[in-house]
């Protein structure tokens, strides 16, 4: 993944998981190059505290959705907001966002009439403007047939959109107003972002309003969340993007490493997947090696997908049900007011497609509230035990039950692996609670935990680990 030569894009992606934390002093309701981690830690931006409403609550007229996707034509939808004014719902304003007193900044967050809920910052002094999507699918989601899908769909959506049908149009405008995009796929989450200088080529608007630059990227991003293309005629050379993404990764420890814990996990459980995937996986069984002669002597032509199918159709599958405004959020900073940053939104990401009807995130508190799973209920105090009598967490294993990433099949191994570049290293992996369980949601023990283990202080484990000449480096943490 190429990283950003702006840091704005990833703490506005934090501010879009402070939607669920207690950023607010209330509880809400009502260059494509190397782009695409597959493996992060996981995000818990859906996940809405227990008391929090959900936005299926939220009152908001009626309007008809239409999403089609065939060979030949890209997926395409279409919602009109209601007429008679913008029908968005503000759930929070400035003064119910808890900040730090160095922060100037003036936050909003919004609902649109098509359920799209958008975390707005006002910020008259930045040099940088920018916005951030995140999407909770990732390779968690991908089929059986198309290891790495999730990482390819991301991949392609900077290909052209309906409207925008140029494959440079969108990062052409980006950088000829200073800006920047990336995007990652992590295992339950995509994100996407870019950042833009606040510029007007006509001259300052009169009226103060969304700087040219920023609504002008607002327009083309929203347009992969609205009628994306997926240009048959780019799918291959995008293949062979991702799978020299693949090459790559098999030449670093690292990669090597966690795809050793990956493949190591319970195949019954979606951590086991192979997120970045590869030629052969995306088609389906294609080599990217096969050839044929071609029609002049001597000539030789790829054969299409090397001899598998075209990804188009999953494709074309997995944006339709993963990408509507259920299952997104967004977060825009600029130079604007807060007003003039909302009617920029509802103007670009307003014809996003709604949730269809019944629509649940994929999390557990949200699977909680919606009767889909049940949360264990203690017999005595705080203390849960399951079948066997072993103690458990509320929402342990509750995500993906039955099946358990790390069982006891899988734990109380040693695995010894040779680097490819010279190297000491051990590394020890403990299963632990889901970190977003009730029981732990306000104390946080693995951030203690973590601290404990990692710090460098006198007397420290780091400390007398290097005073016997033992170690060069100590790290903690989870995820």
């Amino acid at each position: 993944m190429r990283t950003s030569s702006c840091a704005l894009p990833l703490l506005l992606a934090r501010g879009a998981q402070s939607f669920a934390s207690p950023f607010l002093s209330r509880n809400l309701a009502g260059g494509r190059q190397l782009r695409g981690d597959a493996g992060r830690k996981e995000s818990g931006l859906f996940d809405l505290p227990p008391e929090t409403a959900v936005l299926e609550d939220v009152s908001t007229s009626s309007a008809e959705t239409a999403v089609s996707g065939g060979a030949d034509d890209g997926p395409s939808a279409s919602f009109n907001p209601p007429s008679g004014g913008s029908g968005t719902v503000v759930i929070a304003e400035d003064s119910e966002f808890v900040k730090s007193d160095p922060d100037q900044r003036a936050y909003r967050a919004v609902t649109l009439p098509n359920k799209l809920t958008v975390l707005l910052a006002s910020d008259p002094e930045t040099d940088s403007e920018a916005a951030a999507v995140h999407v909770r699918a990732g390779h968690f989601d991908d089929p059986k047939d198309r290891a790495g899908l999730a990482h390819f769909h991301e991949h392609m959506l900077f290909l052209g959109t309906e409207k925008y049908p140029g494959e440079d149009d969108y990062e052409d405008f980006l950088g000829k107003n200073g800006g920047t995009s990336n995007a990652y796929t992590d295992m339950e989450d995509t994100n996407y972002y870019f950042n833009v200088s606040p510029l007007n080529h006509g001259g300052e608007k009169s009226d103060g309003g969304t700087s040219e630059a920023l609504e002008g990227a607002l327009d083309r991003f929203a347009q992969f969340f609205i009628s994306p293309l997926f240009d048959e005629s780019m799918l291959e050379r995008e293949l062979r993007a991702v799978n020299s993404e693949y090459l790559n990764g098999r030449t670093q420890d690292n990669w090597r490493s966690f795809q050793l814990m990956k493949h190591g996990a319970s195949h019954d459980h979606p951590f086991s997947k192979f997120g970045c995937g590869n030629y052969e996986t995306l088609t389906n069984g294609g080599d990217a090696t096969l050839e044929k002669e071609g029609e002049k002597e001597g000539e030789v032509e790829q054969i299409a997908f090397g001899g598998g199918s075209s990804p188009r159709t999953a494709l074309i599958d997995f944006w339709t049900d993963k990408y509507h405004a259920g299952n997104i959020r967004l977060c825009v900073i600029g130079r604007a007011s807060l007003d003039d940053l909302q009617k920029s939104v509802e103007k670009t990401f307003g014809s996003v497609r709604p949730p269809p009807p019944g629509f649940v995130a994929n999390g557990i508190v949200d699977q909680i509230k919606a009767g889909i799973l049940k949360k264990r209920s203690p017999e005595a105090g705080s203390h849960i035990t399951d079948s066997e009598g072993n103690l458990v967490f509320q929402t342990e294993g509750l995500t993906y039950s039955p099946a358990v990433a790390f069982g006891p099949e899988q734990l109380g191994l040693i695995r010894e692996v040779v680097p490819l570049v010279e190297s000491r290293t051990l590394k020890i992996f403990s299963l632990v609670p889901p970190s977003d369980d009730p029981m732990l949601a306000s104390s946080h023990p693995f951030r203690v935990l973590s601290h404990l283990l990692g710090h460098e202080s006198p007397g420290s484990l780091h400390h007398l680990l290097e005073e016997e000449g033992w170690i060069n480096s100590l790290s903690s943490g989870t995820g």
